[in-house]
């Protein structure tokens, strides 16, 4: 399961928006620093193709991927006083990829003293908070490894990355917009560095706020090449999460919010983490798994179960478009449409799988 934390400044939304991607109801309040301890939810990522698969073969059991998501405490404005410590950046490096929120909407009832409301400003001052935070880290394993290698050539080449990279962070800059070998990367594993994580950057707009194409270019360029921006009004989507699948699709579609922020999130948070979805369906049950793209079919029938991966012989292989277009799994092999490969074959996204194994 990919995990995402979610962060950004007091009273931005990134606990509402955690209620609209999880159908949870942990607490906000209009006054900073109101999440104290982290939240932490499962969302479902949203995926049409499955559904419409499940109902094809009439499959009795539904079983979706999931994200795990951290709502972590505020980050405190630099000169603002605590709200966010080491313990809390120790859960976020655990985290895969981040989801940064961004407060772009106007409301009295909820001050803006701590985040103000225009989001580059944020998104500026929230990636010279992570360098420094990542600063912090790196500067004692420059120092240690600096003499380490002064009497063992073999930690040299991790001296010198780790002193590179010390000296972006100390400029603020993020890791993840430099070019790094993976031998650099290796010396980097156990540091898990905030500023080489991939980042869904959320602006958070009001309820009645259009859609910015000025805005989400601003933020756009600032942040560094792979990120992904998405606008999202966190409090109708908190308010939408709670509705039936129908109801929400219909009230979505009234206030022109299209899919909804949680497939909105999930894409970007997929492209940023460069996973790919594929499936295993059938009378029993019909399952979306994750992979990262470029996985091979072994690979697939390890997440699927390990004696899959260990004794396995082919898999067979179809689009789901094609399996639901021809009625069926058994429907698409009858049509010659299910094709035989081997082990080293690259997961292609929205493949069907079935594996052919012995133990």
């Amino acid at each position: 399961m990919a995990r995402i934390g979610i962060v950004g400044f007091p009273n931005v939304g990134k606990t509402t928006l955690f209620n609209a991607l999880t159908g949870l109801e942990a607490p906000t309040a209009a006054h900073p620093f109101s999440t104290t301890d982290p939240n932490v939810g499962v969302a479902r990522v949203p995926d049409p193709k499955l559904d419409e698969a499940a109902r094809v073969e009439k499959s009795a059991k539904l079983v979706h991927a999931t994200l795990e998501l951290l709502d972590l405490p505020a980050m405190a404005k630099p000169g603002h006083g605590g709200g966010f410590g080491a313990q809390f950046f120790g859960r976020l490096r655990d985290m895969e990829t981040l989801a940064v929120v961004l407060r772009a909407f106007e409301d009295e009832a909820v001050p803006s003293d701590e985040s103000g409301t225009d989001p580059v400003a944020q998104a500026q001052e929230l990636l010279l908070e992570l360098a420094l935070a990542d600063h912090e880290v790196f500067d004692r394993r420059r120092e240690k490894l600096v003499k380490e290698a002064t009497g063992d050539a073999a930690k040299r080449s991790a001296a010198d990355a780790v002193t590179r990279a010390t000296a972006l962070l100390e400029q603020g800059a993020q890791l993840r917009s430099e070019r790094w070998e993976r031998d650099q990367l290796s010396a980097f594993r156990d540091l898990a560095p905030l500023t080489l994580k991939p980042a869904v950057w959320v602006i958070n707009v009001g309820e009645d706020a259009e859609q910015d194409g000025d805005l989400v270019g601003e933020v756009e360029a600032l942040v560094p090449e792979g990120d992904t921006v998405v606008v999202v009004s966190a409090q109708l989507e908190q308010e939408g999460a709670l509705l039936s699948p129908e109801d929400r699709r219909e009230l979505f579609e009234g206030l022109g919010l299209g899919e909804g922020a949680l497939a909105k999130v999930v894409r970007a948070a997929y492209g940023a983490m460069d996973l790919i979805s594929f499936y295993t369906l059938g009378p029993k049950e019909a399952h979306a798994w994750t992979v990262r793209n470029g996985a091979k079919a072994l690979e697939a029938a390890g997440k699927i179960h390990s004696d899959l991966e260990r004794g396995f012989i082919r898999a067979e292989i179809a689009p789901i478009s094609v399996v639901i277009a021809d009625g069926g799994w058994d429907e698409s092999k009858t049509a010659g449409h299910v094709r035989v490969e081997g082990k080293d074959y690259t997961v292609a996204e929205s493949d069907v799988i079935v594996v052919r194994f012995s133990v």
